[in-house]
């Protein structure tokens, strides 16, 4: 094969990914890699495909080959760290995007994936700032701007996100994680069918999207009675900073301990055990709730199935 097929076996596959179509994507790498078993462009691009199928272990392999193949390749150590991020091996991670960026400093792929490693990280300023940075990198890239609406959404500015992921769909209306996204401000919003319609249409693209299927079970979560009190809770708890979280959880705690010392002083000491079974309650549902939560999750992963011979 020569470069020129390569090339275009290449620039195919990057086509399917970008809409989604990983099984295409991964059909046309295996058939380059038959051709040529030494791309190492193929194997990195390979590895990114499979991380979106969850074989961690094999992407870790094409990973691997890759670097082996091609030692000083930005792009191959771009999929090392985007592995080693799936697989919340964070230090490797970072390991791989820095040595990455050392051998190009200006790509916002490196930065969006500096992004989504800290955000997976929990470092989410530092998340927001590798975001912005890759928008400024590739202004006209619109998967660096659904990256900058889902970390907007994620510290609570939904505005900001709403415009951002419609900006995106505007452009590129097939685009996973802005409909997610969209999804999302919907439900936050009580456009609960419309949050659906989002999800429906995410799924249809990518049935085994994780944020699509994520927004699904959120859809239905909201619509249960058992779930519905839950996830308004945790929606306004998490929707900002996680210090903002660990105040607002720590100041609902206070309040309840000074109602509990409050209640004998004023008289009210007949209301001190009603008060701690209603504390004991919340605690149970706040904590159970969310295992049903990622049980339906599970439920509508089990119903996804991949063609035979996958």
């Amino acid at each position: 094969m020569n470069d020129a097929s390569q090339s275009y076996w290449l620039q195919m596959a990057e086509r399917y990914y970008a809409h989604g179509q990983i099984d295409e994507a991964i059909d046309v790498l295996l058939r380059l890699l038959g051709e040529d078993p030494d791309q190492a462009g193929a194997h990195a691009f390979l590895a990114l495909c499979l991380v979106k199928r969850k074989r961690l272990h094999a992407a870790a392999l094409e990973a691997a080959r890759a670097l082996e193949l091609e030692p000083d390749s930005p792009f191959a150590h771009l999929a090392a760290a985007i592995v080693a991020t799936a697989g919340r091996r964070f230090r490797d991670a970072e390991t791989h995007l820095q040595s990455a960026r050392e051998l190009d400093p200006d790509s916002a792929s490196i930065a969006d994936a500096f992004a989504r490693l800290y955000n997976a990280w929990g470092r989410d300023a530092q998340a927001l700032d590798e975001a912005r940075r890759a928008c400024e990198l590739e202004p006209a890239d619109v998967d660096y701007q659904a990256l900058l609406a889902s970390l907007e959404l994620r510290r609570g500015e939904r505005q900001k996100a709403e415009t951002l992921a419609r900006e995106v769909l505007a452009a590129h209306p097939e685009h996973v994680e802005a409909l997610c996204v969209l999804g999302h401000c919907e439900l936050a919003a009580g456009r609960t069918d419309s949050a659906r319609d989002h999800a429906v249409w995410a799924l249809q693209i990518d049935p085994m999207d994780a944020e699509a299927l994520t927004l699904m079970a959120a859809v239905k979560a909201r619509r249960s009675w058992l779930l519905g009190v839950w996830w308004r809770f945790q929606s306004y708890i998490s929707a900002g900073s996680r210090t903002r979280a660990v105040v607002l959880l720590l100041g609902i705690f206070l309040l309840y301990r000074i109602a509990l010392i409050a209640l004998p002083e004023h008289g009210l000491s007949h209301w001190a055990g009603p008060l701690s079974y209603l504390w004991l309650g919340f605690c149970a549902y706040t904590w159970i709730a969310p295992g049903l939560f990622w049980r339906s999750i599970k439920r509508e992963l089990e119903q996804v199935k991949l063609r035979p011979g996958f």
